[in-house]
């Protein structure tokens, strides 16, 4: 391929990914930096923008998927689950009580699905890495320079006074994006050469830096979890039998929902500064969960439930303020998918992490890290952040794309098998 075409396809790459994260619609310069204030006007000058941006790039992604058929389908092949998800999400207009909705947002779903496809069928794990690392390390300077800038913008007001929100909406979900540059930036600094490594360090210190200042507690304690799992995901590399890795796996898997499960219990909440309601959270959920067993199956319909004169009206009155999903993306796709999608989700996160730890037994470079933390971030914030599936989303993209380039890696692993070492 010729080296400059090359060379925009990888810009194109990233901007699209940059604007998945979401920081082009510059958000917090047109929402209260109040998070229950109630919202007058909701108009974003930007999202015509953002459309455009949108159209433009699934419109490219799909040619290069269509040019480069005999490699799409290769990648694509073998793995159903990951595309029965977004497929149900556009079905789901059939039940919806807003069918528009429904089948334009589940068309979007599609389209994010296979921009992953297309990142994962033109990038192998490493390049992935670098090309992630890109991306967050702009939407991380551009958050700084956007907070330095329109300071009254970018610090919340209200009950999350002082924290820092940069260009998004919510101090959280920048706190989340934040996680996850850490995250590349530190496989990235373990991988690669002296002379690259203070930029990757100083991107992952950056992220840091963002993670302290949206203050978000959810965050911190993944972070910190992130660097406590690096020596026993290391770990599955021993040569041994395979009771090792699973007894191990284990461990991480039981040790994670323990975390969690200690976060949210009311003696650590306490010690760690935040109310034994999860700043009203629990409310929430017993409310959705209430909501959830009157449509148990195929629930609201994709982003029918959070919606004026939805099913959340009841939620919100006795709440007395109006969240836009659940905060917690477990409970979420029952409303969106009922029980069905919820399992359909919890198969591709299982199926996957399997996949994942194969993989990484199989090689011998922090590169092969990336899946099984990608698959560990995502299934952690989803306690108590909607992380599932969500169209026009980063987090979305790349689970399809690591659920891909995964299998893609342990097929030509297997074709050309390696001796595992002991790390």
């Amino acid at each position: 391929m010729n080296p400059m075409l090359s060379l925009i396809e990888k810009w194109f790459t990233v901007f699209s990914l940059v604007f998945l994260t979401g920081i082009l619609r510059w958000a917090s310069l047109f929402v209260s930096p109040d998070a229950k204030a109630i919202s007058i006007n909701d108009y974003n000058p930007f999202d015509s923008i953002n459309s455009l941006f949108q159209y433009t790039i699934y419109a490219v992604s799909l040619f290069f998927l269509v040019a480069r058929g005999k490699s799409t389908i290769h990648t694509a092949r073998g793995h159903f689950l990951i595309w029965l998800l977004p497929i149900m999400a556009t079905m789901s207009f059939i039940w919806s009580d807003f069918p528009d909705e429904s089948l334009r947002k589940g068309i979007a779903t599609i389209q994010t699905s296979y921009f992953g496809l297309y990142f994962s069928s033109r990038f192998g794990l490493k390049q992935q890495l670098q090309i992630l690392a890109w991306v967050f390390g702009i939407v991380a300077v551009l958050s700084l320079l956007f907070g330095l800038v329109f300071q009254s913008a970018a610090i919340e007001a209200g009950a999350n006074a002082g924290a820092f929100r940069g260009p998004f909406t919510q101090k959280n979900l920048l706190a989340r994006v934040a996680v996850l540059g850490a995250i590349v930036f530190l496989l990235n600094a373990l991988q690669y050469s002296r002379r690259n490594k203070v930029i990757l360090w100083i991107g992952f210190g950056i992220n840091v830096l963002l993670i302290l200042m949206t203050t978000s507690k959810t965050a911190l304690l993944l972070l910190i979890l992130v660097l406590l799992l690096l020596p026993l995901y290391r770990a599955l590399r021993w040569k041994s039998t395979i009771a090792v890795p699973l007894v191990i796996t284990v461990i991480i898997f039981g040790g994670s929902i323990i975390a969690i499960f200690l976060a949210n219990w009311e003696a650590a909440l306490s010690a760690v500064g935040r109310d034994a309601s999860l700043s009203g959270r629990t409310g929430l959920w017993e409310g959705a969960i209430q909501k959830i067993s009157e449509r148990l199956w195929i629930g609201y319909g994709y982003q029918g439930f959070w919606r004026d004169d939805g099913g959340a009206v009841d939620i919100w009155l006795s709440g007395g303020y109006k969240p836009p999903h659940a905060h917690n993306g477990f409970i979420n796709m029952p409303l969106d998918l009922g029980l069905i999608g919820l399992f359909i989700f919890l198969a591709i996160l299982a199926v996957n992490y399997v996949r994942a730890v194969t993989c990484l037994r199989s090689g011998k470079t922090m590169i092969e890290l990336w899946p099984i933390y990608y698959i560990t971030f995502f299934f952690m914030y989803n306690y108590s952040e909607n992380t599932i599936i969500e169209q026009n989303s980063i987090f979305w993209a790349l689970l399809v794309s690591v659920a891909l380039s995964v299998k893609q890696h342990n097929r030509n692993k297997f074709l050309q098998p390696q001796s595992i070492v002991e790390s």
